[in-house]
């Protein structure tokens, strides 16, 4: 099963980098910028990769995924 995580792009060399220490190998054809919307997506393509990233993501509350951060955004005008 593969799952697809949306995440800002300017958070792109932190989660790369966070991938690559704990043994993530990358290839190319598993992330997709899309420049005009400021993300990117990463494809997890098998369960342990799928886990690594929920990990990374729960561990780096900086590397924000989009829904977080649309949801972070609803959440603020609410407040106003």
């Amino acid at each position: 099963m593969m799952k697809i995580y949306k995440i800002k792009l300017e958070d792109k060399a932190a989660f790369l980098n966070r991938l690559e220490k704990v043994g993530v190998k990358i290839d190319s054809y598993e992330i997709n910028d899309n420049k005009l919307k400021g993300y990117f997506e990463f494809n997890a393509t098998d369960p342990v990769t799928d886990n690594m990233v929920k990990d990374i993501l729960k561990q780096s509350p900086k590397i924000n995924q989009i829904k977080e951060l649309l949801r972070k955004i609803v959440r603020e005008e609410l407040l106003k």
